[in-house]
């Protein structure tokens, strides 16, 4: 941590940046100025598939390493824990990492390539992302490309695109129920889900690497 903190104080170099927390964290403890490029997403891995709430279970969607405390995929178990099984089935997504013992998980996919991501995406209904921390929080954003919808803890990798109520659910780390809550309104809500979705789509189309393809070579060339 030490060295890699070093590296923050070099003279003579360029610092560059794909979150605005980031972009402050390095003014506020290093006075660098860093230069900004949103994160962007290959929109065209990401297609559109229409999800039926009207039949059959609800698949929740968990991602992430549950090895990695930042993660925090425990959290998002103790959450699915609440659901009724009848009604909701679990998928879990991780690349590294293997479900515990106490995870309810119907099915369990490891080391998916990422060209295969949306195939996943696109088998499921809602994603649960209860991550503490992240520089850029990608999961949510991939989901919502696909036309799924995103329950999420907020933190400041994800806070910088997703709106609470517009394109996605937040629920309160505090109070798990609060997490409940939002995956059961968005499953019994078809106006919601209409909201949430064409916001989400907007969001998405925004964020698409074209748009910023130009910033990217002038920030690296001149």
């Amino acid at each position: 941590r030490l060295r890699a903190n070093q590296t923050y104080n070099l003279s003579n170099v360029k610092y560059i940046t794909v979150s605005k927390w980031c972009e402050s964290w390095l003014k506020e403890l290093y006075n660098k100025d860093a230069k900004y490029i949103p994160n962007g997403l290959e929109r065209e891995m990401f297609p559109i598939k229409e999800r039926n709430f009207d039949s059959g279970k609800i698949k929740i969607l968990v991602e992430g390493n549950c090895d990695d405390e930042i993660k925090n995929v425990d959290e998002s178990f103790k959450i699915v824990s609440m659901l009724d099984p009848e009604k909701y089935e679990v998928y879990f997504l991780s690349y590294k990492g293997t479900p515990k013992a106490w995870y309810r998980v119907d099915k369990f996919l490891h080391k998916v390539p990422y060209e295969r991501v949306s195939e996943i995406y696109h088998s499921c209904d809602i994603l649960l992302k209860s991550s503490i921390l992240e520089s850029f929080s990608y999961p949510p954003l991939e989901m919502m490309a696909t036309g799924g919808f995103a329950v999420v803890r907020p933190n400041d990798g994800n806070v910088e695109y997703l709106r609470d109520g517009e394109n996605c659910l937040f629920y309160d780390g505090n109070d798990l129920s609060t997490a409940v809550d939002a995956i059961e309104r968005i499953a019994s809500d078809a106006q919601l889900r209409a909201r949430l979705l064409e916001n989400a789509l907007k969001t998405a189309d925004s964020r698409s690497w074209e748009n910023f393809k130009q910033d990217i070579i002038d920030t690296y060339t001149k």
